[in-house]
């Protein structure tokens, strides 16, 4: 076994956490959609916790359903620590930024696109090339809304990157992060 297959079989159990989180960036644009007619922001923070929650679950009934032996466990916890941790300091980044309101609401939604558009290529450099290419696709739609879209920004930007999320998590169930139509490897 080559290692994007193994990378792209590690990855497998990731892919829950991309429905979940893809689900929550569209449920959010939804909202900023429809907050110009309700208030309904509180229903945002609901969200994000519903999705931090449903994370946990996820994880952590992955690690009791392994019935691996003790070093093959010590292994699988180290592989996705290793992986998750940057992307943790990342969003830590970014909400801390937030918080000390050094990056002005309107800007913050493209900050959080671009991050995702790096991840998506970074993600694509060992998982295969549609990765890659739904983060430039990305990255570019990102450049396009912050140069004349600005003020809809948070609506599209969320609403695609949660679309995207999504994406590539079918991409990755079925075999075609490649960007190859058959799925198989080179």
């Amino acid at each position: 076994m080559d290692k994007k297959q193994a990378a792209l079989q590690s990855a497998q159990r990731f892919l829950p956490l991309l429905f979940i989180w893809g689900a929550e960036w569209i449920f959010n644009a939804v909202i900023d959609f429809a907050i110009y007619w309700r208030d309904l922001d509180w229903l945002k923070t609901a969200a994000f916790v519903t999705a931090l929650i449903a994370s946990f679950v996820q994880v952590w009934s992955q690690r009791k359903s392994a019935g691996a032996s003790n070093a093959e466990r010590e292994e699988a916890a180290a592989h996705p620590l290793l992986i998750v941790v940057p992307g943790l300091l990342l969003i830590g980044a970014v909400v801390f930024l937030e918080a000390i309101e050094a990056v002005s609401p309107l800007f913050a939604p493209l900050l959080r696109a671009f991050l995702l558009a790096v991840g998506f290529v970074q993600a694509g450099l060992m998982l295969g090339r549609g990765l890659i290419y739904v983060g430039l696709w990305l990255f570019a739609l990102t450049i396009v809304m912050g140069l004349w879209y600005l003020g809809y920004s948070a609506v599209i930007l969320e609403g695609m990157g949660g679309i995207a999320l999504v994406v590539s998590g079918l991409m990755l169930r079925s075999g075609k992060a490649n960007g190859q139509a058959d799925g198989a490897t080179r």
